[in-house]
């Protein structure tokens, strides 16, 4: 089509093409004779205007072009090589024929979502063409569509399945025909002579040569260092690539360096491009799925930071009093006449270019143009909103709240510190006298052999860093520590809580401040005691950063992404091991790119909502290569490395829980016992032997590069497993599958039932606990909440922490929950489905088993006195935000 073609003879051209349709015949039975092979396909594909809403004309065009002959073509590809040349056997090439005038597909006509199209195309292949293992796709059109599927139907009406997942670009864009795998698994060394070298091809273009800035469109996979956080005007570090600040890789998109750092990654817009590169199929954009709630990230940095500015501008920056904060649940927001801006594209149904869109999606808003934003009430505050203060619900919430992988059993009193007494001074001010009344009359020895002294130690971690961090303008910190009693009726009670400061100038020893709880039950119920209150607090809001930044950020988005990267590059997609882990790697990289972009960047949200601010990310390095170890990730070990549970192989998990009354760690081992049971038969499926498990050259490329490239600071660590047998593999796979699976669940997804009302986990702490009889303790007595909540996170930072909290702890319409996945046709293998069944009927066993313990009232920490379900391990759930539901993956 030329340039100069006007649109009234594309207009011309395109109604004869429609009206020669209905002249175009079936192939005609005397067509069918001589042999050959009759073959029905059924395609199903979303077109690029469905899912792209800036793009609406892109259907146009493309039916446009199809009518005047530029088709989507396919050819098959048969598992036997041609004899003649040696090279892959294929058909000739069909193509779809109606493409513009077919309809999109009704909900009553399918199980597959309106807006998908579903085509025919015949096939014809000689009789002895054999078995069909892939085919080659050609997009003729301008424009990219999202291939889902191709089925095939034999004469028998046996059928071959092909799940493609992918978008297909104009065949201009790749150097070779894209060409897809049928559902059918085989390891290297099995793979069909016709498939072998289309299999080796596939994987060297999803790895490309490491080369050039990845543009819009490719699908390469490679690996670089955190060198794109930060800004010309707010320097970080960068992240992995030294023994200062080790870190876990993330995917490389090759954009320049920083003109002002030749070390850093040029911005976007110094790159000149709009968007962070990821591989194609990582993104993905429909109305409240996954890549939407991503995209929704950006609309809060960009759009709702500003207008919730701009909202508290006239008022004071502190809550008065708990109740203002719970008014937010009931009137809502009105960000009308604060949201605005020339980059606001009010047509627009994406989040990161309309955030009326967010906020009618996710927010509930309300008015003729839904800027009244609503949130929801947490669970916490939401059947007894006094409840939170207890010291029964602090304690409990170590079990079952959202970080709840933090706790330890004490081992010996006084805790140790592994930092330098030379510059710290003493370990703890802790003493005997602080806990033996809170003890129950035992001895301390008498408690630590009976396990029932435990610890959230977060000192070493936090005290090298709050010089730099109370220097900032943004709070003030303690490194806490807060010894707790598991008492007799079976609650973890907190009993001391130590908060110290680093030396003052010219000294050699930390200010320790030692506070030991009430004799009643905390703020309600018995004694008041305001400074053990602020205690709390500060200790509760250390805890959440710990649990941002570490227990989330770290331990399950950050060391993913690696994985996600080699599982693209190394199993091609008929391995048996790719197709286990394909959902665990599912919108992983997406919403880490969004992250980058926007959350843990230089003066993005999270340096904005969190203490540490611009120190974040740099601690979380810090963390990883003094104690991130990939040995200790699944459930079972992490356990007995905090000394919760202890070897015993005849229970879920092989341990047996000191606690048994601990919510996470008991759904959790059940959660690991199904996940573990389901690895291990697809491993013994996929492998014969060890030998088999050795010999797996795309396997053992995988975990080698996984090891040594993905985690590359920390390759000659020597915890890293061996992928040398079966039960190995079970082990490496299981521990991958809870990261990504379970433990994110558990960290992720109770955000906004928690920390949706700040005061329970105070994001950012203000101000230092004041001394007995100062003017600040004065202040404090006569007014405490009001206190608290200057001491706490202001009214402006709360609100956008509660809007981000909601957000992350939102399931998207997409979610492929734990024994679920949203198509059929992931595999051909009878044993694997009947596998995979018995794994679905294990998470409808966990579900049943959840329900019974939330309702036994012997299980005091299930629910506790603030009646919050544990659901966090409950596998599936609806979309929106519902307090449970596993994925399979780090998804949002």
């Amino acid at each position: 089509m030329s340039s100069g073609q006007s649109s009234a003879s594309i207009g011309e051209s395109i109604g004869k093409c429609i009206r020669c349709l209905d002249a175009q015949d079936a192939e005609t039975p005397e067509e069918l004779l001589g042999g050959d092979v009759v073959i029905k396909g059924t395609v199903l594909l979303s077109k690029k205007y469905v899912i792209d809403f800036s793009d609406l004309s892109s259907n146009f065009v493309d039916n446009a072009l199809d009518l005047l002959g530029r088709k989507v073509t396919f050819q098959l590809v048969s598992v036997d090589l041609d004899p003649q040349t040696n090279a892959p056997k294929v058909s000739t090439k069909y193509q779809i024929k109606h493409w513009a005038v077919t309809d999109d597909i009704k909900p009553g006509d399918s199980v597959f979502a309106v807006d998908n199209y579903m085509y025919v195309v015949t096939f014809r292949v000689p009789h002895d063409f054999g078995e069909i293992g892939a085919f080659f796709i050609r997009n003729n059109h301008r424009n990219e569509f999202y291939l889902l599927s191709l089925t095939l139907e034999n004469p028998d009406k046996s059928t071959v399945e092909f799940p493609c997942n992918s978008w297909v670009y104009n065949t201009s864009f790749y150097k070779n025909d894209r060409v897809f795998f049928s559902n059918k698994m085989y390891l290297p060394d099995a793979t069909p002579a016709g498939l072998k070298a289309l299999r080796s091809r596939e994987l060297k273009e999803l790895q490309g040569d490491g080369t050039g800035m990845r543009k819009e469109g490719e699908r390469i996979y490679d690996y670089d260092v955190y060198n794109d956080l930060q800004l010309e005007s707010a320097r970080r570090p960068v992240l992995g690539g030294s023994t200062q600040f080790p870190y876990p890789r993330r995917c490389r998109t090759g954009r320049p360096r920083a003109t002002y750092d030749p070390n850093s990654e040029a911005t976007l817009s110094e790159a000149g491009v709009s968007t962070i590169y990821l591989p194609r199929d990582e993104r993905f954009t429909r109305v409240k799925n996954s890549g939407f709630l991503a995209s929704a990230i950006k609309s809060i940095a960009h759009f709702i930071v500003p207008a919730m500015t701009s909202y508290f501008d006239d008022t004071p920056n502190d809550f008065g009093s708990f109740d203002e904060i719970k008014a937010l649940y009931n009137v809502g927001i009105n960000l009308k006449g604060h949201l605005s801006g020339s980059d606001i594209k009010s047509k627009s149904k994406t989040p990161a270019e309309n955030p009326f869109i967010l906020l009618d999606t996710i927010f509930d808003a309300d008015g003729a143009d839904k800027s009244i934003m609503h949130f929801p009430s947490p669970e916490v505050i939401a059947s007894d909103d006094k409840a939170w203060l207890l010291d029964e619900e602090f304690g409990r919430q170590t079990l079952a709240g959202m970080n709840p992988v933090a706790i330890q059993l004490m081992t010996e009193f006084p805790p140790t510190s592994s930092l330098d007494p030379k510059v710290y001074g003493p370990a703890t001010a802790l003493q005997k006298k602080h806990i033996l009344p809170h003890i129950e009359g035992m001895t301390i020895p008498e408690a630590l052999s009976k396990k029932r002294l435990y610890i959230i130690d977060h000192h070493d971690t936090y005290m090298i860093y709050l010089e730099k961090i109370n220097s900032l303008d943004l709070g003030k910190c303690y490194a806490p520590r807060v010894i707790f009693f598991y008492t007799s009726k079976g609650q973890m009670m907190p009993i001391a809580i130590e908060l110290s400061l680093p030396p003052p100038p010219g000294q050699s020893s930390a200010v320790r401040r030692v506070f030991t709880g009430p004799s009643g039950t905390g703020a309600i119920g018995g004694q008041k005691d305001y400074l053990w209150e602020l205690a709390k607090l500060h200790a509760s809001s250390v805890d959440f950063g710990v649990h941002e930044l570490i227990s989330h950020w770290l331990r399950t988005h950050a060391v993913m992404e690696p994985i996600v990267i080699a599982t693209n590059r190394q199993l091609s997609a008929m391995h048996p091991i790719g197709a286990l882990l394909y959902p665990v790697c599912k919108n992983t990289m997406n919403i880490n790119s969004a992250a980058r972009g926007n959350l843990i960047n230089a003066t993005g949200i999270l340096e904005n909502i969190v203490t540490p601010g611009m120190y974040c990310m740099e601690m979380t390095s810090v963390v990883y290569g003094a104690s991130w170890r990939f040995d200790r990730q699944g459930l079972p070990q992490d356990l007995i490395a905090r000394g919760m549970a202890v070897p015993d192989s005849t229970q879920p998990g092989g341990v047996k829980l000191v606690i048994e009354d601990y919510p996470f760690a008991k759904d959790g081992l059940d959660f690991w016992e199904a996940v573990h049971s389901w690895v291990s038969k697809c491993v013994n499926l996929a492998y014969a032997s060890d030998e088999a498990v050795q010999q797996d050259v795309e396997l053992q490329s995988w975990w080698n590069e996984i090891v040594n490239v993905g985690h590359a600071d920390l390759k000659d660590a020597p915890w890293w497993p061996k992928a040398d047998s079966r039960s190995s593999l079970v082990d490496i796979l299981t521990t991958i599958s809870w990261i990504a699976g379970p433990h994110h669940a558990a960290v992720n997804f109770g955000q906004y039932a928690y920390a949706g009302f700040t005061p329970n986990r105070p994001p950012i702490t203000r101000r230092l606990i004041p001394e007995m009889n100062s003017v600040q303790y004065f202040e404090l007595i006569a007014n405490p909440e009001r206190f608290m909540l200057s001491s706490a996170i202001s009214e402006t930072r709360a609100v956008i922490a509660m809007a981000l909290f909601e957000l992350l702890s939102t399931h998207s319409t997409d979610e492929e929950y734990q024994g679920q996945r949203l198509f059929s046709n992931w595999t051909s293998d009878p044993l694997l489905q009947s596998a995979f069944s018995e794994f679905s009927a294990a998470m409808k066993a966990l579900e049943e088993k959840i329900n019974a313990r939330n309702t036994d009232p012997s299980l005091s920490n299930r629910s506790g006195k603030a009646q919050v379900p544990y659901t966090l391990l409950f596998p599936s759930s609806t979309p929106g935000l519902t307090g449970r539901g596993v994925p399979y993956s780090v998804s949002i």
